[in-house]
């Protein structure tokens, strides 16, 4: 009896097929950012060349280039992680969040038989070249470690398949990756606060006082957001605009934030309000950095010392924000960054 084919789909876990690698390697950098311990890894397709040249890159895919793991011992929690790529070895023993998971072109699909086929030519691992000279046996291999893999991601699996045959087979069974870029402004008579949309903030226009972020009002627009969140009154967003978070945030994004209320910052990316921050990119009275915090601690004591605030961005010409110690008190961290919509 032959069965319906239908991809997989469930609200309890992301798995995904996306077309484009610059998606993958964007949604999952996303991912990091809500969930963190979020990384890309992959099989044995391409050589570990910035190994003993840091400025080569070894994954080039497209017009994206990426390097393997710059360290061996505990790489998913090393420093650069989520902006490198993870081996089977690096990850073995690891559980992610989510897991980008790039198919090399060292396997493919044949449509004819019917079949995976393995291309030794592009499988890279002198170990098990080395050690493998049975193909079956190879093949088992590698498509061992592909399911292992598909194994590390708790909350779900992204993966990009450069074969096009393969690509075009697993588009079968894994349901694609579909850019939400388009955000709906709800209709005013449509508007139920916190329950089927959030607020749009122009930060712009807020004349250096935010409102309180649970007001309902008119004066700005309500929008709706993407099927992966929930709606709740902690939630607002904003546009973001310049370059000195460009490594995160594109220009001109539109970003989710969670409204701050306790806990750590340090590390994080933060919207703050301040009398006398003047950031020519976002607005006076605004910014939205890193926020690093440095502390005086005297007899079990502490207070912070002064609260740096970093751009993330490819251009070196934007200079970190220091807020002083006689300053924190005008210091408002309003919102924690959530991702770019």
């Amino acid at each position: 009896m032959d069965y319906e084919t239908k991809p997989f789909n469930s609200k309890e876990y992301a798995f995904l097929l996306f077309d484009s690698i610059k998606e993958l390697v964007n949604e999952i950098k996303q991912r990091d950012e809500e969930y963190n311990l979020s990384r890309l890894v992959a099989g044995y397709s391409w050589e570990w060349i910035s190994k003993k040249n840091k400025d080569l890159f070894d994954i080039k895919i497209d017009n994206v280039n990426l390097k393997w793991n710059s360290v061996s011992n505990d790489w998913v929690n090393s420093k650069n992680s989520v902006n490198e790529v993870g081996c089977i070895h690096t990850t073995q023993g690891y559980d992610l969040n989510y897991a980008g998971i790039v198919f090399g072109n060292e396997i493919t699909y044949d449509k004819v038989n019917n079949e995976i086929l393995i291309l030794q030519d592009n499988y890279h691992d002198k170990n098990g070249k080395q050690t493998i000279k049975d193909p079956k046996e190879l093949k088992d291999f590698i498509i061992n470690i592909y399911k292992t893999l598909l194994l590390r991601g708790i909350k779900g699996s992204y993966i990009y398949v450069c074969d096009k045959n393969l690509r075009e087979y697993f588009a079968n069974y894994i349901t694609k990756f579909k850019t939400e870029k388009t955000i709906r402004i709800v209709p005013k008579e449509e508007v139920i606060p916190y329950q089927n949309s959030i607020p749009l903030y122009d930060l712009k226009a807020a004349a250096g006082s935010f409102s309180e972020l649970q007001e309902v009002s008119t004066d700005f627009d309500w929008i709706e957001l993407p099927s992966r969140y929930k709606p709740s009154d902690d939630l607002f967003a904003c546009t973001v605009e310049g370059e000195s978070m460009n490594k995160v945030i594109p220009n001109g994004s539109i970003c989710l934030f969670r409204k701050y209320t306790a806990g750590s910052r340090n590390g994080r990316i933060v919207l703050v309000e301040h009398t006398s921050i003047q950031d020519p990119d976002f607005g006076s009275g605004y910014t939205v950095k890193e926020y690093q915090s440095k502390k005086n601690v005297e007899d079990d004591q502490w207070s912070h010392q002064s609260i740096i605030l970093k751009p993330l961005s490819y251009n070196l010409e934007y200079d970190d924000i220091v807020i002083e110690e006689d300053e924190l008190s005008d210091l408002r961290v309003i919102g924690v960054f959530e991702c770019v919509l």
